[in-house]
C-alpha cells in the first residue's frame, strides 16, 4: 500500500543525456538474454549522492530550505570513464559507469546533504560513499553472466559540468520505477 503522506526521496545528478551515446557500445559488452539483464532507461540514469528514504509531504518544503542553506559546493566538472560492477564480478547485481575527475567535490556534497537530513529522517543511514552511475541491474537468477568484457570495455571520457543537483522522487511500479525531479538546487559559480 502506497503511503500518499510521505515521498521516497533521493538527491543526485542527471547523467543520461550525457552518457546516451555510449550506451549501446557498454550494451553490446554484455552478451546475455534481455530478460536477465534491466538496463536503465536513459531519462532515469543519474549519479545518486544520497538516498534518503521516506519524508513526510509536510517535511519536505523545510527539508529543501536545510539542503539550499547547507550546500556551499561550487560548480565542477565531473569525468565519467571506466566501468564498474557491484559486488563482485562472480556476481553482478548492477554494471555502473565510474568516474575519476571531481570526486572530492562529491563527497563534499554528500557530506552537506548528510548534515542537511539528520534532522528530518531518524532512519538515514550515512553509508560509505562510493561515486558511481549504475546503468543497469542483473536479475537475482541470474548473477552468472559473463561481465569481463563489460569491465575491459574502454571508451573516450566523458565530462560533466555539474552546476547544480537534483531531489528526486522514486515511484515503484510493477513495470519499473519512475523518478520524477521535484527541486533543482543551483551551485555557486
Amino acid at each position: 500500500m502506497i503511503n500518499k503522506d510521505v515521498k521516497r526521496i533521493f538527491i543526485g545528478i542527471p547523467a543520461g543525456d550525457q552518457i546516451k551515446s555510449i550506451l549501446p557500445f557498454i550494451k553490446s559488452t554484455i552478451n546475455c538474454k534481455s530478460s536477465f539483464i534491466k538496463w536503465l532507461l536513459y531519462e532515469n540514469i543519474h549519479l545518486t549522492l544520497s538516498f534518503i528514504g521516506d519524508i513526510s509531504n509536510n517535511a519536505i518544503p523545510e527539508f529543501i530550505q536545510s539542503i539550499e542553506h547547507n550546500i556551499t559546493t561550487a560548480q565542477f566538472q565531473l569525468s565519467i570513464s571506466g566501468t564498474g560492477v557491484f559486488p563482485s564480478s562472480k556476481s553482478p547485481k548492477v554494471l555502473w559507469l565510474g568516474l575519476d575527475k571531481g570526486i572530492d567535490e562529491l563527497k563534499l556534497l554528500h557530506h552537506q546533504i548528510g548534515s542537511s537530513i539528520q534532522d528530518f529522517n531518524n532512519n538515514y543511514e550515512n553509508n560509505k560513499f562510493i561515486p558511481h552511475i549504475s546503468i543497469a541491474r542483473i536479475k537475482q537468477t541470474f548473477r552468472k553472466i559473463d561481465v569481463l568484457p563489460f569491465l575491459n570495455s574502454v571508451y573516450s571520457p566523458i565530462d560533466l559540468e555539474v552546476n547544480s543537483i537534483s531531489m528526486y522522487e522514486s515511484k515503484l511500479f510493477p513495470e519499473g520505477v519512475q523518478y520524477t525531479i521535484i527541486n533543482t538546487f543551483p551551485l555557486t559559480d
